[in-house]
């Protein structure tokens, strides 16, 4: 049982290097998180599932060979001990520790100084998911639930609002009067509008409150653009 919560943080892995040992379905998991954020992967495996061979034939990640050895925590910025040897993977977790590095256990999370959520992504929209290492599986079936209610439709908002906000601060208004609109909008069913695929009705209510900054037709280009960027 855990005897200490966790600090819900995300991070980016541009240009950071992940040690991961291990070449089975565990470690394709890790590691295809870990290339979707842009981190750069060094493998240990002595065999490797169909993907991460076809990812090590095309040079996506490197492999360092079958063995693990503590030197190969030099320059590496998070581990993930991902094999199925209990005793390897506590091995892994201890030297990562006393070279102060963040090390994630696929066999015995809690000994870990990290978990990895189970994620749900919608476009910008990244939902984390964790029963703090008790029950990784109970949480898959929480995403799971999530995604019915989180559907493809918020990408297109999230879209929608990302280029809505960057049109409004162009206009160089006062914060108070961005926060004003910002607020109204959100307070918009535009969810059921873009469900229901009712353009107009979504158009005219983002004329309304954004008048007189941006006009129908401005509003039309910025709808456009964001469906356009979560096809």
């Amino acid at each position: 049982m855990p005897s200490h919560s966790h600090y819900p943080l995300f991070v980016n892995l541009e240009r950071r290097v992940c040690l991961v040992v291990g070449g089975g379905a565990v470690a394709e998991r890790k590691i295809r998180g870990i290339i979707q954020s842009g981190g750069n992967v060094r493998l240990v495996a002595e065999e490797l599932t169909p993907w991460l061979q076809a990812q090590h034939d095309e040079g996506t990640i490197l492999l360092l060979g079958p063995d693990y050895s503590r030197d190969q925590l030099q320059e590496v910025d998070l581990v993930f001990a991902a094999t199925s040897d209990f005793a390897l993977n506590r091995m892994i977790a201890e030297d990562a520790d006393r070279c102060r590095l963040w090390c994630n256990m696929a066999t015995e999370p809690d000994l870990g100084s990290f978990i990895v959520p189970s994620l749900l992504r919608r476009g910008p929209l990244t939902i984390a998911v964790s029963t703090g290492g008790t029950s990784p599986a109970m949480a898959v079936r929480i995403r799971e639930q999530l995604e019915h209610e989180f559907g493809p439709e918020w990408m297109v908002l999230l879209e929608l609002m990302a280029h809505l906000r960057a049109s409004i601060q162009a206009k160089g208004l006062a914060t108070a009067q961005n926060q004003d609109i910002y607020r109204k909008l959100a307070d918009l069913p535009l969810l059921e509008w873009i469900r229901e695929e009712d353009t107009m009705a979504l158009l005219e209510a983002l004329a309304e409150v954004c008048h007189p900054w941006l006009g129908l037709m401005e509003l039309t280009q910025i709808w456009n653009e964001a469906w356009k960027h979560s096809s």
